[in-house]
């Protein structure tokens, strides 16, 4: 994956932030998740977002990618508005985003390469295009020998990179990561996090929602506080 490709961040919000979020509000039935919330990131920063459970950390990112829809305020990723696209308008949003699930979320029926080249040839990449470029990412994240193999037959770390890998393979300007060490351990998660900020030097904006404090105090980096609905907290960690 080129720096280029990564760093091809013509067309960004406003005030060119890759992320602008104004006034948002998250309500469930008679419950308000996340209330007025107001953010911005720019291209390239690397952002964790952490709080207690509950506090809305994965609610947001699912207003990110518009999987769901706020209940008041504005979400613009990239220069295009999220919170109004229709249905048709979404591959193009998310042709922009990798998101990295908690449970990866792979199909279990179809194979390592498979799970990678899905998102490529939903888009409409020829099948020989989307190989190859399912393989260079899989041979960076060291998982080439692996590509005929079922998930089942993956380790837990495996089973991540390949879930990283389909997040990586359209060459995204910003990854979006749901507790991604969730299911690791330390030596995994160390190597998650290296992976991550490897992605985030080559020029992708990359947001790690979290609750693990090690990992916070690895890495100098961003963090944001959700705490009751609101970000308590816009600094360095620890606070």
């Amino acid at each position: 994956m080129s720096t280029e490709a990564l760093s091809g961040l013509g067309g960004l919000g406003r005030r060119g932030h890759v992320i602008r979020i104004r006034g948002v509000t998250k309500d469930y039935e008679r419950r308000q998740i996340l209330r007025g919330v107001d953010l911005s990131i720019d291209p390239g920063e690397l952002v964790f977002l952490t709080g207690p459970s509950g506090a809305g950390k994965t609610t947001l990112l699912r207003l990110l990618y518009a999987a769901e829809r706020p209940t008041a305020g504005e979400i613009w990723i990239a220069g295009d508005r999220v919170d109004t696209m229709t249905r048709s308008e979404l591959p193009r949003l998310r042709r922009k985003i990798g998101v990295i699930f908690q449970d990866f979320k792979l199909l279990r029926r179809k194979t390592v390469l498979e799970n990678v080249t899905f998102v490529l040839r939903f888009h409409g990449v020829p099948p020989k295009e989307a190989g190859r470029r399912a393989y260079q990412v899989l041979k960076r994240l060291g998982l080439h020998h692996r590509q005929s193999a079922m998930p089942e037959a993956l380790s837990g770390g495996e089973q991540q990179r390949v879930a990283i890998a389909r997040a990586l393979v359209y060459q995204p300007r910003l990854i979006l990561a749901d507790e991604p060490t969730g299911n690791l351990d330390a030596d995994l998660a160390a190597e998650l996090l290296s992976l991550l900020c490897d992605i985030n030097y080559q020029g992708a904006t990359v947001v790690v929602a979290t609750h693990d404090h090690a990992l916070l105090e690895s890495l100098p980096a961003r963090t944001l506080v959700l705490h009751r609905g609101t970000i308590d907290y816009d600094g360095r960690w620890p606070p």
